[in-house]
């Protein structure tokens, strides 16, 4: 497949969003920086970020969560359930910051310079969380990387489970959506596992010492406090359900899973289409639009990026994950100012890099190919039709997408 520069140039016209809002006051940069995941071309970093400071942020934001929830139940009022959602939100964001953050690149051993802080870390966080012991997972992840969206990668097996396959329409794949993002089943089944993870087969033996010790304090400080309410619902519900659902979210749009069937064995070049930067924003007005409608147009915009864009950003597409494909190019990179890095790396290697703009809603139909959606591909790629996928053709996944029992 080729992909001349003249393909890329076309394609990447998506970064302009960002570049549109260079008419906006300095102030407000940094936060469009961040929103967004793209800086200003010839812009200076005000804030270098660290692993630690990346650490620090998500540990803030679950106390934060916690907090506005103890807030929101002592006393009950009227705006409590309003705050209660939003602090599960917050909760359950700051953890999948630790998680797709923290956890992740303490798996490729670049949270910090040394194997066994690395583990360290990944084994006390992963507990916490009641997630895949630290050896499991980092086999696990590392298969990811080796066969990405194939049939030996986990996450491709875990999306077919809940029934997704590509081509939907958008109205079944909104039914497919929303069934599996509140299904009661895929929750519990999703929990049983973690919590399974912990305390069956587990290796080595220290890890399992953990996990009953975690147990243990656990059961005692409720004892002790009296506090059973509290924990279940500042701590179980954003624990469960909405690290769960977030979770859901950003394994959906980190791929373009089905882009060519699920084959184990693909080019680099193929193998970079997989993955794509998943921008958050769109362009300010335009100055064509005047008067009323300008007006009109600016509040929409500014209601779009503070709370549709920001709240995808602070609870599902978190840290440096809007550059996941800067990830799978270059995963020993300087992760934690990865809009720098990816930035500067695509001036240099603009073939490798593809990008969606828009919101969660945007990256989910491009990732599932919703209708055919080709956004962000170049021209010249023919993706592989579902009825010619390896799932189907092994006959693990039926054409209409259901699973074969025992076949995943």
């Amino acid at each position: 497949m080729s992909n001349s520069s003249n393909t890329h140039e076309t394609v990447l016209t998506g970064g302009e969003p960002r570049e549109s809002m260079r008419v906006l006051p300095a102030f407000v940069q940094p936060y469009l920086t961040w929103v967004t995941g793209v800086p200003l071309k010839g812009g200076k970093q005000l804030i270098p970020w660290s692993p630690l400071k990346a650490g620090l942020l998500g540990t803030a934001q679950i106390a934060a969560g916690i907090a506005l929830g103890a807030h929101a139940l002592h006393p009950f009022t009227a705006w409590s359930p309003v705050l209660l959602l939003l602090g599960w939100l917050l909760t359950g964001g700051g953890m999948r910051r630790l998680d797709v953050v923290v956890v992740h690149q303490t798996l490729h051993r670049m949270f910090t310079k040394k194997a066994w802080s690395n583990r360290l870390v990944g084994e006390l966080i992963t507990t916490l969380f009641w997630r895949t012991p630290y050896d499991e997972n980092r086999k696990e992840h590392l298969a990811h990387h080796a066969f990405p969206c194939s049939m030996k990668d986990g996450d491709t097996r875990y999306l077919l489970s809940t029934g997704m396959r590509p081509g939907m329409t958008r109205s079944r794949f909104r039914r497919y959506l929303w069934g599996a993002l509140f299904s009661p089943r895929h929750h519990a089944r999703f929990l049983f596992n973690r919590i399974t993870s912990n305390f069956i087969g587990v290796k080595p033996r220290y890890r399992l010492a953990m996990s009953l010790a975690y147990l243990a304090a656990t059961v005692a400080f409720i004892t002790l406090t009296g506090w059973w309410q509290e924990w279940l619902v500042l701590w179980l519900v954003p624990a469960s359900v909405f690290f769960q659902a977030c979770t859901y979210l950003y394994t959906m749009t980190e791929h373009r899973w089905w882009l060519f069937g699920n084959q184990e064995r693909l080019p680099r070049d193929q193998r970079d289409l997989l993955t794509f930067g998943r921008f958050c924003g769109e362009a300010v007005p335009a100055d064509s639009v005047t008067g009323v409608r300008r007006a009109g147009a600016w509040a929409k915009w500014t209601f779009r990026m503070l709370v549709v864009h920001s709240s995808y950003r602070m609870f599902v597409l978190v840290g440096d994950t809007v550059q996941h494909d800067l990830h799978h190019v270059m995963p020993a990179c300087d992760w934690a100012n990865s809009p720098w890095i990816r930035a500067d790396d695509q001036d240099n290697r603009p073939e490798r890099y593809t990008e969606v703009w828009g919101s969660l809603a945007d990256h989910l139909q491009a990732a599932g190919q919703v209708e055919g959606d080709r956004a962000g591909l170049p021209e010249d790629v023919t993706p592989t039709p579902w009825e010619k996928s390896v799932p189907v053709a092994t006959g693990a996944v039926t054409p209409d997408g259901r699973t074969v029992k025992g076949r995943l």
